[in-house]
């Protein structure tokens, strides 16, 4: 469909704004709104946007360059195939862009890097299938209370506390393409998790990356902040991503994954990918963990990773088979992500780890091979996760994330490397077993 003949769908359908949305290096969404008179010309060249904005902090500050000018404006491209109408804005749409500059896709642009790592998978002829869990917390916004006081997981009468909320969220969902799975109350005061189906490639990032800012303008309709925050307090549980993965085969769509006779049902390609998780677990921290309250999420007896192992049902676990993971659901869960986490840096880094194990002869597949001939439990790497094992501050988040190398570059750095996936590292963590003080305002609230 030709844009003119989009342009006159929506201004047919009442549209008269269109915001051109892209996404910090926080995962924030950032946007210009244009009428629909101008959105052909820009969805033709693009619209031009501020140069600096990977280089902010969650708060919008920028991160200042010694001695060097502001980077140009980039020019911030509309991709069609995302246009959505808003339910909860009327005469509004969204459509989400890539960052250009020199007339390219921007290399530093987080989306653009998750579509090279996918379209290297599907010139093997594989799909990356992922599906995001978030759980977020609902506050009420004037005393940024939670919207209940009890802990009371997988609660009927607090899953549907409100109705309206509820039902508006589902909707506004469904317009942007957004299967939801399951709705529930989490183990904290006002926390819930949403589940949502799979989606193939990009779309996997993309639908994660619109629900955040969904789940935002609808709450705050209703009078609540949702925050995707990691720990927004320190006396109750984390909120985390989980990623889900799984390969399609492109020609038969079968799920290559599955194997009925393999151990848990996965197939030996299954345990190799799981091998370049493990491989790179520790620079994986990096991107998952991008700030230092992420940290404050790995704490025993809260459904969050606490040792670099792989768990079949296991929630402690920092890779976990749920036992449903057979046939077409054949799948490998990552959950080292915090709440924080930016839907394209994880899925990137979290594939090409994938990809390592899959693909190289190295290490990774060795190390696959003895977890696959050994999977009747769960199996626990020889060092405890632990101040010595994870990554406690910037320095070893890079040295870390330089070790995952591919013969052929994937990501935008010569070498190949992580390093420039991680722009955002925490600069400290706290030590194994302790807790740091709750940031109360300021540059983690918007996440």
């Amino acid at each position: 469909m030709d844009i003119a003949t989009v342009a006159r769908l929506f201004r047919a359908a009442g549209v008269c704004w269109i915001r051109i949305e892209t996404r910090d290096i926080h995962g924030i969404a950032r946007s210009k709104s244009v009428p629909l008179s101008k959105f052909p010309a820009y969805a033709a060249k693009g619209v031009n946007f501020y140069g600096g904005m990977l280089l902010q902090d969650a708060s919008g500050w920028d991160i200042p360059l010694e001695e060097e000018l502001p980077p140009p404006d980039y020019l911030l491209k509309p991709d069609l195939d995302t246009l959505t109408l808003l339910p909860y804005a009327p005469g509004e749409a969204r459509v989400i862009g890539d960052l250009y500059r020199d007339g390219a896709p921007a290399p530093e642009d987080p989306r653009v890097v998750c579509r090279r790592i996918v379209e290297r998978f599907r010139e093997r002829g594989w799909i990356p299938r992922s599906a995001f869990e978030y759980e977020f917390y609902l506050l009420h916004a004037g005393t940024r209370e939670p919207v209940f006081r009890d802990k009371q997981i997988c609660s009927t009468l607090r899953n549907n506390f409100d109705p309206a909320w509820r039902d508006e969220l589902l909707t506004a969902l469904e317009a942007h393409g957004i299967a939801v799975s399951t709705l529930s109350v989490e183990n904290a005061p006002g926390q819930f998790e949403i589940t949502i189906d799979p989606a193939d490639g990009i779309a996997a990032a993309d639908q994660a990356f619109m629900f955040r800012t969904v789940v935002k303008e609808v709450s705050r309709k209703h009078g609540y902040i949702a925050t995707f925050m990691t720990k927004p307090f320190i006396d109750q549980a984390a909120s985390g991503t989980h990623l889900h993965h799984s390969l399609i085969d492109a020609s038969t769509g079968q799920n290559l994954f599955a194997d009925p006779d393999g151990p848990h049902g996965l197939s030996e390609l299954a345990w190799h990918f799981l091998g370049g998780l493990f491989e790179h677990a520790r620079a994986l921290i990096a991107v998952f963990s991008p700030t230092p309250n992420d940290y404050k999420r790995y704490q025993p007896g809260l459904f969050a990773p606490t040792s670099v192992c792989w768990g079949y049902d296991n929630r402690s676990a920092a890779f976990r088979i749920p036992a449903d993971a057979h046939g077409s659901k054949a799948r490998i869960e990552n959950r080292l992500g915090g709440a924080a986490a930016h839907p394209y840096i994880p899925l990137a880094a979290s594939l090409a780890a994938g990809w390592t194990g899959s693909n190289e002869s190295s290490s990774h597949q060795r190390r696959s091979r003895r977890t696959w001939a050994g999977s009747k439990g769960c199996q626990r790497s020889r060092v405890p996760w632990t101040k010595r094992s994870m990554p406690s501050n910037r320095t070893q988040c890079s040295a870390s994330c330089s070790g995952m190398r591919s013969s052929r570059p994937m990501l935008p750095s010569s070498g190949g490397t992580l390093r420039n996936v991680v722009a955002v590292a925490p600069t400290t963590a706290p030590r194994s077993g302790t807790v740091a003080s709750t940031p109360t305002s300021g540059r983690n609230t918007v996440s």
